[in-house]
């Protein structure tokens, strides 16, 4: 079923044409089939050449998996095995990274997707490689496998960039890291394999902290860097979650 939430329109914008020779375009296609999301950004006809350079901008706050194809003016994310919730939290990320193009920003799940995906392709769209992506990606192990989580390296950052969440953690998860915790530290857990515990934050926590939160929770602390809108969007989730039933979360 296709989900219409539409994001705000950017301020209007008036850029020359972009060389797509320079801009790395690669012929590869990816799969995408009725457990998929899309992510499709409509720009103003005197904004199709901003987009084509957000497309590259885009590319890095992604996953390897996920598909960028550009037509135009219309620019789509394709996001193998992602639930709707995913698609609307890497519509608000891309968001951020589109306020000078003028667009509108529709997530879609499913059936829905899958439709709107092959229409595209039908066109012979250009597909964003990932050579427009300037910092190499990297996922690690220690990440929790069914979040669908991506990350970037950045040479300015230690920590690897988690970029967006499919879904909220499980309150397997949440039980063991103390909520109190979290919100003293603003950050929040995001994955658990094994005796790893991984937590999101925006800064890197100081070795005392990571210290006491191994000694608090029993686990090995990985910390990957996240942005503030998605610690404060968890820990919402966390305080209703408490209190509701275990059958209801």
């Amino acid at each position: 079923m296709e989900n219409a939430v539409v994001y705000g329109r950017g301020d209007p914008c008036g850029r020359p044409g972009v060389n797509t020779a320079q801009s790395h375009i690669v012929d590869v296609t990816q799969a995408i089939d009725e457990c998929a999301s899309l992510v499709q950004i409509t720009a103003s006809a005197k904004c199709g050449p901003a987009l084509l350079q957000a497309a590259g901008r885009i590319r890095r706050t992604i996953r390897r998996t996920d598909t960028i194809l550009f037509l135009e003016q219309v620019c789509a994310i394709g996001l193998p095995a992602t639930p709707l919730q995913g698609a609307q939290s890497v519509a608000r990320r891309v968001k951020t990274l589109l306020v000078e193009v003028d667009c509108d920003i529709q997530t879609f799940y499913g059936l829905s997707a899958l439709t709107s995906w092959q229409r595209l392709l039908s066109q012979r769209p250009l597909v964003v490689g990932a050579k427009d992506a300037e910092e190499p990606q990297a996922e690690h192990p220690h990440a929790f496998p069914t979040a669908q989580q991506a990350y970037v390296n950045t040479p300015a950052q230690s920590m690897p960039y988690l970029a967006f969440l499919a879904s909220y953690p499980s309150r397997r998860i949440l039980h063991l890291f103390p909520y109190e915790l979290a919100c003293r530290h603003q950050c929040v857990p995001v994955g658990a394999e094994r005796d790893m515990l991984t937590i999101g934050t925006s800064h890197q926590l100081d070795e005392s902290v990571i210290a006491h939160m191994r000694e608090v929770t029993g686990c090995g602390i990985f910390q990957v860097r996240c942005d503030v809108s998605m610690i404060d969007d968890v820990l919402q989730y966390w305080q209703s979650a408490q209190k509701l039933p275990s059958s209801l979360v």
